[in-house]
């Protein structure tokens, strides 16, 4: 198994809370049921901690079987079928400058 993980950023003007609700009940089933390959899908809502300044508004992890099926799932989302994910992902997030790392887990507990 091979996962994405990318540090999730709120459009300009949305507050934390309209981002996290739009993210999970909005765009998350929509990516939950569209993306083919896809195993698992994690939103990961940040916790507010006092002294902690995060660079981003969250993280998203996407698992699938291999790099094969990641770059599938990247055809998808960048053709016209894929158009109303990403679409749907102008809404609420801010893309600029999107860093995106392809990892293998390997659990040590």
């Amino acid at each position: 198994m091979v996962k994405s993980i990318v540090v999730a950023r709120r459009k300009a003007g949305m507050s934390r809370e309209e981002f996290n609700k739009y993210w999970e009940h909005t765009h998350g089933p929509l990516v939950a049921k569209s993306i083919p390959g896809l195993r698992r899908y994690v939103q990961n809502h940040l916790v507010d901690v006092p002294g902690l300044e995060y660079d981003g508004d969250g993280v998203v992890e996407m698992w699938y079987d291999d790099i094969d099926a990641y770059l599938k799932s990247m055809e998808y989302l960048y053709s016209e079928k894929g158009r109303p994910l990403m679409e749907d992902g102008e809404k609420f997030a801010d893309m600029t400058d999107a860093k995106v790392w392809i990892v293998e887990e390997h659990v040590m507990l």
